[in-house]
């Protein structure tokens, strides 16, 4: 039986118990600290619940499934989007990352059918030939795979989101989408300051806005050709532009969605769906890599369930291992590794607490998937911990697509698409760390957990 959460604090305190601010600013430990490091200490020193100020205001932190399940889905209404969503506004739209109630609910509503099971199915034979096609140019030595990840995810999805099948054109969005990929702030600069930066076409804001133009002009001509030639395409911007709106609260409205509203969840699913994958497989590939018998069981699997064809959407549910290798991966390394969210503007009662407006909300699964209260030995890696116990675990103790109305919608995709590329990649390839290379992989933890510095392996074909 799974322990009841531990929520320290005195009787009649205002707040939970944490860090307090004014000795941080002034050792400066503030302006330095490892947000994960941050975080997990948090968890470690004051319990379940933590409260700590920001620059910005309030910080409550959520370490236990109980209180995130609270937090995600029984206060799902009373809080809004993270205000680093909220900021991207700007930039990305009212796509389903960044829309608040109700645009969101229906916006998801409109997209869903795109990842219906029998969808994600007709999306697996894409997946097996993106991956065969390009782990069948690699040669035996040294190779970085995270850019042959963020290659091969962005194939697939421009695949599945637009029907586009040649490299070049992938890459001419790669472009564009890398002038996105500008590493953010620090968390300790003030949101009001970065609203202003954003505003401000120099240094990264204008190699931002430079992609965002380039990537609309790509989104919105493939938008006025679909106009000119309807028809279902069997991917995303088909099943988009064609989309109509049956529910009662649509009455009065415009049924389909417009251009603008096409655009905005386009360019939402191209840059959160494909770097997050690609991040997701660069780790997995890493802990396989560092460790040979986990890595030999994904092989073995591979090749008798596969043998030497491509993957079919039929083989997804033999491949068992492989499919508890990415999640491991997953659990260790999560590429979303802190969800988000900011309460709204009435304060409401939690725990015997006051989460005042404007309070930034924080669920960490870098905390939480490492817990030992739910993980036996949650510092090692091994798949076989997901074969079958998952019913066992609480809900919210591995969250790695989220959670509520706000879980990833394209959540089936990106198990396809890490299963069947490990599965392809490991049948053909042994994969090793460079002689001297770090017993952790360095990483960033950015809006996304990526690398720091590659995934540098050494490759040896089978």
């Amino acid at each position: 039986m799974w322990t009841e959460p531990e929520i320290g604090g005195t009787a009649g305190a205002q707040f939970p118990p944490g860090p307090r601010m004014l000795p941080r600013v002034l050792s400066g430990r503030a302006f330095r600290e490892d947000p994960i490091q941050f975080l997990t200490d948090n968890a470690r020193r004051y319990g379940d619940l933590v409260h700590f100020r920001a620059f910005e205001g309030h910080v409550f932190q959520f370490n236990h499934p109980e209180l995130i399940r609270e937090l995600v889905v029984d206060n799902e209404r009373r809080n809004r989007r993270a205000a680093v969503m909220q900021r991207a506004r700007g930039l990305l739209g009212d796509g389903l990352l960044t829309s608040e109630e109700p645009l969101h609910m229906r916006q998801r509503r409109l997209a869903q059918p795109a990842f219906h099971r029998q969808r994600i199915a007709a999306y697996g034979e894409v997946i097996a030939q993106v991956a065969a096609e390009i782990t069948e140019r690699w040669k035996p030595g040294v190779m970085d795979l995270h850019p042959e990840m963020l290659l091969l995810a962005l194939r697939i999805v421009g695949k599945c989101l637009f029907d586009i099948d040649g490299e070049s054109e992938a890459r001419a969005i790669a472009a564009a989408v890398q002038r996105f990929m500008v590493r953010p702030p620090p968390g300790w600069v003030p949101g009001r300051l970065l609203e202003v930066l954003q505003h401000i076409p120099i240094g990264p804001m204008l190699e931002v806005r430079r992609g965002m133009e380039q990537l609309d002009g790509i989104l919105y001509g493939m938008i006025a050709e679909r106009r000119r030639d309807p028809g279902d395409r069997g991917d995303l911007l088909s099943m988009l532009l064609a989309a109509e709106d049956t529910e009662e609260d649509a009455a009065g409205a415009d049924r389909t969605m417009s251009d603008k509203q096409v655009r905005d969840e386009c360019l939402t699913v191209l840059l959160a769906g494909h770097e997050t994958t690609a991040n997701a497989l660069s780790f997995t590939l890493w802990l396989l890599a560092t460790h040979a018998e986990a890595q030999e069981r994904v092989h073995a699997e591979a090749l008798a369930v596969l043998g030497a064809r491509r993957p079919a959407a039929a083989d997804y549910a033999m491949l068992t291992y492989t499919h508890g290798a990415f999640a491991e991966g997953m659990r260790l390394m999560p590429t979303v590794w802190v969800i988000g969210r900011s309460s709204g503007p009435e304060p409401y009662g939690f725990r015997g607490f006051t989460i005042p407006p404007g309070a930034m909300l924080l669920a960490p699964q870098c905390v939480v998937h490492r817990d030992a209260r739910f993980w036996v030995a949650p510092e090692r890696f091994e798949p076989e911990r997901f074969a079958g116990d998952d019913a066992k675990r609480p809900k919210f103790a591995y969250f790695p697509f989220g959670g509520g109305s706000r879980q990833c919608i394209g959540e089936g995709l990106a198990w396809m698409e890490g299963v069947f590329a490990l599965a392809t990649i490991l049948r053909d390839w042994r994969l090793r760390p460079e002689a001297g290379a770090p017993e952790r992989l360095p990483v960033v933890p950015s809006v996304n957990l990526r690398p720091s510095n590659g995934v540098r392996l050494v490759l040896e074909r089978r």
